[in-house]
């Protein structure tokens, strides 16, 4: 098993440590077995040099993802509680902020969204359309791409470190020549600066023709970007109802982050 995970890795062209991804392969048998494994089980069944798995065993004790029992059989250790506290906690978040794009949707009527930075893409998280007759097709769950355009990714690059806004920027631009690039990325900075200094961002029209975005970016509890939420409509319609949708997606901004804030101190 160990080995065809380390395969499967190759295959796809990810840069993987093999120690690493043997360790949490160990941890994984572990804690799939429905009783405690010896150590010649685990060896036996992923086919791993047993002086390996003595290796792997005696790092994850140390740690506490192990526990070595009495009996010399291995079970899964106090560490892993708080990885399953941190995974239970980033669901409820998810869960509390699927909530508030549905108020945001309810109270505007439009389509509502809230996308997040994951690697070197900018990613449609939670989509509630909106209840008016016309509305905008085309989006979905996981969309990415075109962050240099659209108001999401702007809000979120406007306040992303340097060095990962740089590299969303230029696979948004990988199709031009270098010095078109260079300039394009340039232009694109200064706009994203007075982005920030007005606190939101604005798509009018730019993704798609007759479709306006408004983006609003969230942080956490330690004023890092987090991610941006928002609504998306026909422009003529946005546009009539401009301040009052900066208004209704600016309280969900701030319950958000309150909302963050509180899930970094309990």
């Amino acid at each position: 098993m160990a080995k065809k995970n380390e395969a499967d890795a190759a295959k796809s062209g990810t840069p993987t440590l093999q120690t690493v991804e043997r360790a949490l392969t160990f941890m994984e048998y572990v804690a799939g077995c429905a009783t405690p494994p010896s150590i010649q089980d685990v060896s036996a069944d992923l086919d791993l040099n047993i002086t390996t798995c003595y290796h792997l065993m005696r790092t994850l004790v140390a740690r506490g993802y192990i526990l070595r029992l009495a009996d010399g059989k291995l079970a899964i250790g106090n560490a892993i509680g708080g990885l399953f506290r941190a995974y239970r906690m980033r669901l409820s978040v998810d869960m509390e902020i699927s909530g508030i794009i549905r108020q945001l949707a309810d109270a505007t009527s439009e389509t509502a969204f809230f996308s997040a930075p994951e690697g070197n893409s900018v990613i449609l998280k939670v989509l509630v359309e909106g209840s008016r007759q016309l509305r905008v097709g085309g989006l979905f769950v996981g969309m990415t791409g075109n962050e240099h355009l659209r108001a999401s990714g702007r809000a979120i690059l406007s306040y992303l470190p340097s060095d990962q806004r740089l590299q969303i920027i230029k696979a948004c631009f990988s199709g031009l020549d270098e010095p078109s690039a260079a300039q394009a990325i340039s232009r694109l900075v200064a706009d994203l600066k007075i982005t920030a200094e007005r606190g939101w961002a604005y798509d009018a029209g730019e993704t798609e023709q007759g479709v306006s975005a408004i983006g609003f970016p969230v942080f956490d509890g330690h004023g890092k970007i987090y991610g941006a939420l928002g609504v998306i409509g026909p422009a003529l319609r946005m546009k009539r109802s401009h301040d009052s949708l900066l208004g209704h997606i600016k309280q969900m901004a701030e319950q958000t982050e309150g909302l963050l804030k509180n899930a970094m101190t309990t």
